[in-house]
This record gives structure tokens, C-alpha cells and sequence, in this order.
């Protein structure tokens, strides 16, 4: 099934957010498939004319299918939409993929062949396929082939630093998860004297890694007294002190990655905030990388691998959103980061490209926007009025037109003065309040369509959680659309589109939208 989400502000200024569908896709998966799937709602939902941004993973036939979306609004809409320029890619996935390099990948040159492997299947599995290709063994070399010989004795010298297996702790701990799930006697046991179930990791997603270390660093002191009952069923598998150490090194590493993805998960999270996610998540790397270095204070060749590979997956995904000025319009829009942000964080020689990517979309889109008239009126205090006399009238008639000045409401002005401080509010709020509407008449639609994009594609995830909840097993006889209309129904009343005996948006309520629609 193919979840259609969208996020936009109303005309009162809210973030809101609604399930357009849930429908059955049928026979492919492929971008084709979806985009006409995506069509068919647009234009039900007649909003064709009002879309913004598409956020998705990385799968390639996400690209396939905006660039049919694009097609079909130029040809039957007589609407523009730049496949490239309106993509997003999930930050989450983004960060999924990078840690599941660190976990599994043995060479660059493997992970590269992976990640194409995975993005090219037109699908939403590319971190399973993923992970099945980086554990995959390496295919044995023909006779006489020097090549083959030649990547497979590299690739065996690094295979005692590929991923998890080569780090002892985690194939320790690993081990136990296993061994405690393979027997009820054993997790019986075990919850007896820890009190703690430790779960188990797998290898499609990284954050269970960091659940099961999390759970067993709490409960380090009943561990280590379960191993003194037990040590002839675990033998080598027990974790000694040395173990501890690198598992606890090993939580303050995955604990920022932890901390990125809830926060590209809230509520009123924005597209504002990737490349400083990017940018965080890529210094700690390089710092955790100086700590383990031969001549660092930790030295460590498997982590220094491991950390290797998960930068070249993060390095990879953050060149690409050069190919969408979005992400560093919506950073520069951000009143708490702007220029500044770039002047002290970026190297010199990427500023200006930057800027100009960010300013032909305000050059193109909301330069030259036709102020509607209610915005004169509204930018000056209200005044009361008195009669008007017949000398008033006079004087009227050779008073020189005024107009909301527009000498700061440029992109250009707007970065390159100092960043304030938001006091907890977020960009999008700050640019929402009326005193900003007035002050940047046009600036602030092109913010305001730009910080409302959500960063990952968490709705679509949510939803389908939700339906797998639904369609348990005494209700395996719904059909797809009765699913659909559960999971809609269920969206619409949690994000009080409508509410019981009445609705509370009108049918043509998305075409009095202020905003355009972010599609997730």
C-alpha cells in the first residue's frame, strides 16, 4: 500500500498535517506505478496547483516517480514542477543508512556496490537489500583473474574489522540476545536474576543495536552476576571489563545518532534543521575518528573502520542535496542561523554557491510576487478615523502615495543580519507572527513555504504501523479500502480535520490554504 501525507499551514497560520490515502498498489511498486496512484489523489483532492515539496528515502524510484508526477501536472495541469529541485530525502533513512555501514560494511568499494545495489530496486526495502548486500560473502576469485584475487585479499585482511562481528563485544552481545532467545528456560533465567529483557539487535535497523546495549550498560552489575551462575552455557561469550569499556564508548557514539533522529521526528521539526543535523552528526564522526586513531588516546582499528565506512554513506547523501536548493534556503531563512551559520561553520569556498542556489528560488518564485491588497492596509497600525472635511479632501488629493516599504523584504537583506535568538520558538512560528508578515511581505511566503516542509518521511511510517495494528490477525478479511478508510478516518479525527457529528474543515478547505502543500 502507498501512504500519500501531506503538511501545510492553514490560513490561520498552523502547522497541520492529514492522511490523503492509503491506497492498494497493485501489481508494482514502481515510480510509474505510484505517480499515477499520487495523481489520482492530487486531483481529488484539487490541490494539484498547490504543491510544494516531495520528502521520501532514497530509493531511485522515488526520483522515477516525480519525475512522472512532473510530467503529468506540465501536460494536463499546465503546472511546473522541477522533479530535482522540489526532492527531499528523509533524513532519518539518511541516518539509517550511515549507521548500517558502520555496523556491517567491510570496504568502501562493497558499501558503494550495496548502496546502488539497494537504491535501484523500485521498492521501499533498500535498507533490507542493504544490509543483505554488505553481509553477503564475497564471491571467491576465478583462476587467473589477478583482479578478483587482488580485492578479495584486501577485503580479507579488513574482515576482521568488518562491522559488528569484528568489534568482540557486540558479537558477545549479540550472541547472548541469540542464546536467550533460542530457549524460555534461558530468557526465564535471565529475567529472574536481571530483572531487564535485553532484546535483540538485527541488522536492518541500527537502533536496536543501541537498545540492546542501552538496556545491558543498565543493567551491567546483574549481568555480570548472571555470567558467574552461567559461565559454562555463555564460555567465551561472557563480557569481561574490557568488553564493558567498548560498549559504553560504543552507547556515547550511537547516543547522537539516537538524539538526531527524534529530533528530525517532532512535531514542528523542518527541513531548516538537516544540514546542521548533517553537519553535527558528521564532526562527531570525525571526532569519535581522532579518539581512535593510532595516535589518538583510544586507539582502535575497528572502530576507526567501521566509523570510516558510515562517514563515506553520510558524505555521499550530504553532497546530494546540492541538487535541491531547498535545504540551504530554508537554513539561511532560519532568523537564528542565517549567513552567520554558513561564515563560521562552512568552508569559504562553498559560500557563494550556496547563496546562489538559495536566491534564484527567491528570484524565481517570490521576487516579483503581486502583493494582494490587504497586506498595505494591515502593515500600518489601525488609526480612527473622523470625519473627513472638505479641507481633509484637498489635502488628500495632493498627499504623495504611500506603500509598505520593501526596502529589508529581500532574501539578500534578510541573511546578512545578525541571527536572533528564538527563545524556544521555532523559524516557522517566528516568521508566522504578524510583525514579520509586515515587515517582509514577500520574504516571508517564501519562508514560510519552505520551513514547513517536514525533514523525513515519519507520517507515511506512522501510518503504516498503524494499519499493521489495524489488520491484526482476527481481521485479515478487510479489504484495502475499508483499511484505507479506517487508517483516513483515524487521521482526520487525531489531527481534528473532522470530529464526531460534524466536520470541521469544509470540502474546499485545501483550496483556501495559505501555504503550499509539503508532500511526505
Amino acid at each position: 500500500m502507498l501512504a500519500i501525507c501531506v503538511q501545510w499551514l492553514d490560513a490561520d497560520y498552523n502547522l497541520r498535517k492529514a492522511l490523503l490515502g492509503l491506497a492498494e498498489c497493485r501489481h508494482s511498486h514502481s515510480g510509474s506505478t505510484q505517480a499515477a496512484i499520487i495523481m489520482e489523489y492530487f486531483e481529488m483532492y484539487r490541490i494539484t496547483h498547490r504543491l510544494g515539496y516531495h520528502t521520501a528515502d532514497n530509493a531511485t524510484s522515488n526520483d522515477t516517480c516525480l519525475r512522472a508526477v512532473s510530467a503529468t501536472l506540465r501536460d494536463e495541469h499546465d503546472v511546473i514542477f522541477d522533479a530535482v529541485h522540489r526532492r527531499v530525502r528523509c533524513i532519518g533513512h539518511i541516518i539509517n543508512l550511515s549507521l548500517q555501514a558502520f555496523l556491517l560494511a567491510r570496504s568502501k568499494e562493497a558499501l558503494a556496490a550495496a548502496i546502488a545495489a539497494a537504491e535501484s530496486v523500485a521498492d521501499n526495502k533498500d535498507i533490507e537489500r542493504l544490509s543483505t548486500q554488505l553481509t553477503a560473502p564475497s564471491t571467491p576469485p576465478q583462476r587467473g583473474d589477478t583482479r578478483s584475487q587482488q580485492t578479495t585479499t584486501n577485503t580479507a585482511s579488513g574482515d576482521k574489522c568488518s562491522g559488528w562481528e569484528g568489534i568482540a563485544p557486540l558479537r558477545k552481545l549479540h550472541t547472548i540476545a541469540v542464546w536467550l532467545d533460542l530457549s524460555s528456560l534461558h530468557s526465564d533465567m535471565w529475567r529472574d536474576a536481571v530483572g531487564l529483557e535485553l532484546g535483540t539487535d538485527n541488522t536492518t535497523r541500527w537502533s536496536s543495536w543501541y537498545r540492546v546495549i542501552n538496556n545491558a550498560i543498565k543493567k551491567k552489575a546483574q549481568i555480570n552476576r548472571f555470567f558467574t551462575q552461567y559461565d559454562h552455557n555463555l564460555g567465551e561469550n561472557m563480557l569481561d571489563t574490557s568488553d564493558w569499556v567498548l560498549l559504553e564508548r560504543t552507547q556515547i557514539f550511537l547516543q547522537v545518532f539516537d538524539e538526531a533522529t527524534r529530533d528530525a521526528e517532532r512535531d514542528h521539526a523542518s527541513v531548516a534543521d538537516v544540514l546542521q543535523l548533517m553537519d553535527a552528526i558528521l564532526q562527531h564522526y570525525e571526532d569519535t575518528k581522532l579518539k581512535h586513531s593510532p595516535d589518538g588516546p583510544e586507539p582502535d582499528p575497528c572502530m576507526l573502520h567501521a566509523i570510516d565506512m558510515g562517514w563515506f554513506v553520510l558524505d555521499k547523501y550530504y553532497a546530494l542535496t546540492d541538487e535541491a536548493p531547498v535545504y540551504t534556503a530554508a537554513l539561511l531563512l532560519d532568523p537564528s542561523r542565517r549567513l552567520a551559520y554558513l561564515e563560521e561553520n562552512w568552508p569559504t569556498e562553498w559560500h557563494a554557491a550556496a547563496i546562489d542556489r538559495a536566491q534564484r528560488v527567491w528570484e524565481s518564485e517570490y521576487k516579483d510576487f503581486v502583493l494582494p491588497e490587504e497586506v498595505s492596509i494591515s502593515a500600518a497600525p489601525a488609526v480612527v478615523q473622523s470625519a473627513v472635511t472638505p479641507l481633509e479632501r484637498l489635502k488628500q488629493r495632493t498627499q504623495p502615495k504611500t506603500t509598505v516599504s520593501t526596502d529589508r523584504d529581500t532574501f539578500d537583506a534578510f541573511i546578512r543580519e545578525d541571527p536572533v535568538d528564538l527563545h524556544g520558538s521555532t523559524a516557522l512560528e517566528w516568521w508566522c507572527q504578524p510583525e514579520r508578515r509586515r515587515r517582509y511581505p514577500r520574504l516571508h511566503r517564501m519562508a514560510m513555504d519552505i520551513l514547513s516542509i517536514p525533514p523525513e518521511s515519519a507520517e507515511p511510517e506512522r501510518t503504516f504501523s498503524g494499519a499493521r495494528r489495524t489488520t491484526r490477525w482476527d481481521r485479515s478479511r478487510l479489504t484495502c479500502d475499508n483499511i484505507e478508510l479506517i487508517e483516513c478516518i483515524g487521521n482526520w479525527l487525531r489531527n481534528r480535520h473532522i470530529r464526531t457529528g460534524g466536520v470541521v474543515l469544509h470540502e474546499d478547505a485545501v483550496d483556501n490554504m495559505d501555504i503550499d502543500v509539503a508532500v511526505v
